[in-house]
């Protein structure tokens, strides 16, 4: 009788557990189950809700109406084009519109903008025969093909790119961020591509430049590509950096940036002095390795790896794996492409192209704050 009354109450306990929901099953209780299934349940929806407002985005690319949307997707327009302006918001935010400032921006009258902003000039100059060095796969030989630029067409580059960054940045604050303009978005986006055409002009006009010195200091193919490689993310970096105001050269600039960074990477002694012709009319002595023994090359790249890790710390977890996956920060593994950084992470490969210029944007801000000797350090600009 007794063992039949413990029965008895145990089932009138389970019953009662049951209409509270709270079951054990191998110790976790079924308000935690259904907790966990509903939050699983809210991220697909969240994914769903992801994946249908980049289809939207891809289909009013594709030239595709308001109104077809919101038929296709059984909503109004107005719910369409309040999505089309939150994702456009998106992309506008994680442009890099960093520029070197300068005082005449913020006063350029409407006939000065025009003549900034208009095609460069000729080069005056008559064009010098390029003989192209022996020895370089197509891809590289391809870009002697591109004429140098005169020294007034540099300055007219750099001054439309930075000026084009300056106006976008400044539209790009006025936003209001609950209801952004779409005409105010669109001109942020044409100003924020018409600096990366200009960029990417600057660009190719000096590739050369990088093949020229890192030819000087490798005769084996394979490192010739890796300094190539190498020396083209300085000439990227030296390209944000430069002040057009100040009357140097890009190619002097330039060509100071990337030795400097070969001094610190390249694992030989570089003791000799070597004299060489820059990208156009320069010439430039190269002093000493900066670090003339092994023991303080040791030492500085000891402390180099501290300063890496100190700004990596303004980053959030997401961020910072994403410059370590495409920098190859830990040693490792190499250096991972946009792409297969987007396999690991999970996402696309234009989504980590985004959060890695943003990222970049906080690291120059780091860089600043930690007062971290940049690439180039102190010599940069001065020829």
């Amino acid at each position: 009788m007794k063992t039949t009354v413990l029965q008895d109450r145990d089932t009138r306990n389970d019953a009662a557990s049951g209409r509270f929901g709270i079951h054990m099953h191998g110790g976790e209780s079924a308000i935690q189950v259904r907790l966990e299934k509903r939050r699983l349940t809210e991220e697909r929806r969240a994914a769903r809700e992801e994946d249908v407002r980049q289809d939207i985005c891809r289909r009013r690319g594709g030239g595709a109406t308001i109104a077809q949307l919101a038929k296709r997707f059984r909503t109004n327009a107005a719910r369409i084009t309040r999505i089309l302006a939150q994702e456009h918001l998106k992309h506008v935010q994680d442009y890099s519109l960093d520029y070197i400032p300068n005082e005449n921006f913020g006063r350029t009258t409407a006939a000065e903008e025009r003549e900034i902003l208009a095609a460069a000039p000729e080069n005056r100059q008559a064009a010098k025969k390029v003989v192209r060095p022996s020895g370089l796969p197509p891809y590289l030989a391809s870009m002697y093909e591109t004429p140098l630029l005169s020294r007034e067409q540099e300055q007219h580059l750099f001054r439309k790119l930075n000026y084009l960054k300056f106006k976008a940045s400044e539209l790009r604050d006025r936003l209001d961020f609950r209801r952004p303009s779409v005409t105010a978005m669109e001109l942020i986006e044409r100003h924020n591509n018409e600096a990366v055409a200009v960029k990417n002009d600057i660009l190719r006009a000096n590739l050369r430049l990088v093949v020229s010195i890192a030819k000087r200091y490798s005769s084996d193919p394979a490192h010739l590509f890796e300094l190539i490689s190498d020396g083209n993310m300085s000439l990227i970096r030296a390209a944000e950096k430069f002040d057009f105001a100040r009357g140097f050269r890009f190619s002097t600039y330039a060509t100071w940036a990337i030795m400097k960074n070969f001094a610190r990477t390249i694992p030989t002694e570089l003791r000799q002095q070597t004299r060489f012709r820059t990208g156009g009319e320069e010439s430039l002595q190269i002093i000493e390795d900066i670090h003339p023994d092994v023991g303080q090359r040791e030492s500085a790249q000891s402390q180099r790896k501290q300063e890496i890790a100190k700004i990596l710390e303004h980053l959030d977890e997401r961020e910072r794996q994403i410059i370590q996956h495409r920098f190859g920060l830990d040693h490792s593994q190499n250096p991972m492409t946009l792409k297969e950084v987007g396999r690991v992470m999970g996402v696309t490969k234009e989504r980590i192209r985004q959060l890695e210029a943003r990222a970049m944007a906080k690291l120059r801000d780091a860089v600043t704050e930690e007062h971290v000797e940049e690439p180039g350090g102190d010599g940069w600009g001065t020829p």
